[in-house]
């Protein structure tokens, strides 16, 4: 599996925080805790509810060939 890093480049890629399943609560999460990049790090630590997902959108995925969906619930995404 090829392993996403947390990096400038990818953070800027990322599309996490216009997904629709993704929570406004973010806003009351620490730092550390910043949403995005659910498919390098894994599953949000705030209740996600699937309503739609936009991972394949994502040139975070495209880049690094990830198979799967909803990383923000199911987890770390796979190549």
């Amino acid at each position: 599996m090829k392993e996403v890093h947390i990096n400038i480049h990818n953070i800027r890629n990322c599309v996490c925080g216009e997904c629709v399943s993704f929570p406004g609560k973010w806003r009351e999460l620490s730092h550390a805790d910043m949403p995005g990049l659910f498919c390098a790090h894994g599953k949000s630590k705030l209740e996600i509810e699937e309503k739609g997902c936009i991972c394949g959108s994502c040139m975070v995925q495209q880049e690094h060939e990830l198979s799967g969906m909803y990383y923000c619930s199911r987890g770390i995404g796979e190549s």
